[in-house]
C-alpha cells in the first residue's frame, strides 16, 4: 500500500492562477532574445489565467531534459539582475518557481520565491504575499530543512498585511505546529496545537487533527488516535458542517485513523473504517486498494483481499480513460501502488510467478515505483522463488530509495538484517548533507 509522493504534481496540475500582473516589465536585452531559453521564459510573464498557467506548466514538465535547463538558464538570469530590473514580473516569477520546486532544483527555487515574498510585501498584496510564502514554506519542507520553514512561518505571523493574509495566519501557525515538530520540539508543537484548538469552537475539529498528527510524528499513537476520534465528534457536532462537506471531513477523518490503527496493530480497526467508507464509496479505488492490502499484509482473506485489488485496478483505469477522453490526461498506465499490492496478495497466497509479474511492472515505474516496500516485495519474491542473486540486488536497489515515512526507516532495518542472514553487507547510500 505504498504511496507516492503527488504532492507537487497535484500542484504542478492544479497551478494557481493569477487575477492580474505587477506592472514589471520584462527584459527586452538582446542576449536574451538570442538565446531561446531565455526567451521561452521571458514568454513566462505573459501567460495569465489559471487554466492557460497550467497548461502550460504541464507542457514544460513533460520534457523533463529541457525543464531541467530551462530552470537553470532562469537561476542565471536573476543572478545577473542583481542590482538591476529583474527580467520576470510576479506570475512569471512564480511559474519559475513552481517549475524549479516541481523538478526539485531547489537552489534555485529557493532565491525565486524570496524575491516574490519581498515583491508581493511591498505591493501589499494580500493574495501574492499568500501565495509567495505558502511557496517558500513548501520548499523548506520538501528540501527538509524545518527550522527555515519554521523560521518563515514565524516571519509571516510576525508581519501585517491585508485581510486576506490576516485570515490565512491560522493555517501558517498550522504549518509552524509541522515544522516545530519536524525539528524535534515536540513540547512547543503540542503547545501551539492547543492554542490552536482553544482559538474557536468551530475551528476546534480542525486544529484537533493538527494535534493528532504531531502525536502520530512523536510515536505517541493511541494518543493521536484519540485526538483524531474527538475531531470526528466535533465534526458531527459542528453546526456549520452540513450534509456533502460533513460527510467528506468525516471520510477524511476516518481514512487517517485507518493508517494509525495499522500502525498501532489494530487491523480489525482500520479493516472496520476501510469498510464503512467503501460502503459509503464504492467507486473509491483507494479504500478498495488499501483494505485489500492490509488484509494480505496480515495474511487475512487473502482471495477477497485480491478481489478488492483487482477492483481497484479496474476502477483506477476507468477513471485514467476517462481523463485522457477529456484531455486531462495523456498517458493511462497502472497505478504502481495498486500493481504492487496485487502482486503482494499474489505471494502471500505463494503464487510467486505470478506475483512477480506486477512487483517488477510496479518496481519499473520511474516515477511512483521508487519505493523501498515495492523493491523490498520484488525482492522478497525473487527469494521465494530461489532467486538469490536477484533478490540481493533488488533489496541493495531498496536501500537507494528515500524513507517517505517511519514505516521506511522500520523496513529498512529489516531489509539490511535480510542481507546480513545471506551473509550479504548491506551497501549504504551516501549520507546527504545536514540540510539546515
Amino acid at each position: 500500500m505504498t504511496t507516492a509522493g503527488v504532492r507537487w504534481a497535484v500542484l504542478v496540475v492544479a497551478a494557481v492562477g493569477f487575477a492580474g500582473l505587477m506592472n514589471a516589465p520584462a527584459s527586452g536585452a538582446d542576449d536574451d532574445k538570442k538565446n531561446p531559453l531565455r526567451e521561452e521564459l521571458l514568454k513566462l510573464n505573459s501567460v495569465t489565467g489559471e487554466d492557460a498557467q497550467r497548461d502550460k506548466l504541464l507542457a514544460l514538465v513533460k520534457d523533463k531534459e529541457k525543464a531541467k535547463k530551462l530552470v537553470a538558464e532562469a537561476g542565471k538570469m536573476l543572478k545577473e539582475s542583481k542590482g538591476k530590473e529583474n527580467p520576470f514580473n510576479f506570475n512569471g516569477g512564480m511559474m519559475v518557481a513552481r517549475l524549479a520546486h516541481f523538478n526539485k532544483q531547489y537552489d534555485v527555487a529557493e532565491p525565486f520565491y524570496a524575491y516574490l515574498v519581498e515583491s508581493a510585501t511591498k505591493l501589499k498584496s494580500g493574495s501574492k504575499m499568500v501565495q509567495a510564502y505558502d511557496g517558500l514554506i513548501d520548499l523548506y519542507w520538501d528540501s527538509k530543512k524545518y527550522a527555515l520553514a519554521s523560521e518563515t512561518c514565524k516571519n509571516f505571523l510576525d508581519d501585517m498585511g491585508p485581510e486576506e493574509y490576516e485570515q490565512h495566519k491560522p493555517f501558517v501557525m498550522e504549518r509552524l505546529v509541522q515544522t516545530t515538530a519536524k525539528e524535534g520540539k515536540f513540547d512547543d508543537a503540542l503547545r501551539l496545537a492547543d492554542l490552536l484548538v482553544e482559538s474557536g469552537k468551530e475551528s476546534a475539529w480542525y486544529f484537533l487533527q493538527t494535534k493528532g498528527w504531531v502525536l502520530r510524528e512523536q510515536g505517541k499513537l493511541p494518543a493521536a488516535i484519540e485526538a483524531y476520534l474527538s475531531s470526528l465528534d466535533k465534526i458531527d457536532a459542528n453546526p456549520a458542517l452540513k450534509g456533502e462537506v460533513r460527510d467528506r471531513f468525516k471520510d477524511r477523518t476516518r481514512y487517517i485513523l485507518t493508517g494509525l490503527y495499522v500502525d498501532n496493530k489494530e487491523i480489525d480497526k482500520a479493516a472496520r473504517n476501510l469498510q464503512t467508507l467503501i460502503k459509503r464509496n464504492p467507486d473509491n479505488a483507494t479504500y478498495k486498494n488499501d483494505l485489500g492490502f492490509i488484509w494480505a499484509d496480515n495474511d487475512m482473506n487473502l482471495e477477497e483481499s485480491e478481489k478488492l485489488i483487482k477492483e481497484a485496478i479496474d476502477l483506477d483505469k476507468k477513471e485514467k480513460e476517462k481523463l485522457k477522453k477529456d484531455g486531462k490526461l495523456d498517458e493511462v498506465k497502472p497505478n504502481a501502488a495498486y500493481l504492487d499490492s496485487l502482486g503482494w496478495v499474489l505471494f502471500k497466497q505463494k503464487k510467486y510467478k505470478e506475483a512477480l509479474i506486477p512487483l517488477k511492472e510496479a518496481a519499473a515505474d520511474d516515477e511512483e515505483g521508487s519505493h523501498l516496500e515495492i523493491w523490498d516485495h520484488v525482492a522478497d519474491c525473487h527469494m521465494a522463488l530461489g532467486q538469490k542473486k536477484e533478490a540481493i540486488a533488488a533489496w541493495q536497489k531498496a536501500l537507494d530509495m528515500e524513507d517517505l515515512s517511519k514505516r521506511d526507516a522500520d523496513r529498512r532495518t529489516k531489509i539490511i538484517a535480510k542481507l546480513k542472514a545471506e551473509g550479504v553487507e548491506a551497501k549504504m547510500p551516501p549520507k546527504k548533507p545536514k540540510k539546515d
